[in-house]
């Protein structure tokens, strides 16, 4: 039986208070990042996916933990980003935006990444 889990690298961006989200067409909201290529680093995929995605530099991230999840596992960076700096949507993302922990209540978030916020203790559980 094979379990083998797709592999991620995730990037938490915070800003004033508030945590970055990308979208895809038609998709829930979601962090920043992707799945790990074959033979890829996953600091090297964080840094590539969150300059597609959102055309925001790595600089001043720090690795927080990785975490194995039901189907998924993550490897998770934390980014602080200056109060000047504004994600565009590039590359498959259409519309990037800056929720608060309430905000994201009214609103379709891919479940797995509710879950690495409550683990970091940034969304209570």
């Amino acid at each position: 039986m094979n379990n083998a889990r797709e592999r991620h690298s995730t990037v938490i961006c915070l800003q004033a208070g508030r945590i970055l989200f990308v979208r895809k067409q038609g998709a829930e909201w979601a962090l920043p990042g992707g799945k790990i290529d074959p033979g890829e680093h996953h600091l090297d995929t964080v840094q590539r996916e969150l300059m597609e995605e959102t055309c925001l530099p790595f600089n001043g991230a720090r690795f927080l933990n990785h975490y194995v999840l039901a189907g998924e596992e993550h490897y998770l960076y934390q980014l602080p980003v200056e109060a000047g700096a504004k994600p565009a949507a590039d590359h498959e993302i259409v519309e990037c935006r800056w929720f608060t922990a309430p905000e994201l209540h009214e609103v379709r978030v891919k479940p797995s990444n509710i879950e690495l916020l409550e683990r970091e203790h940034l969304l209570p559980v």
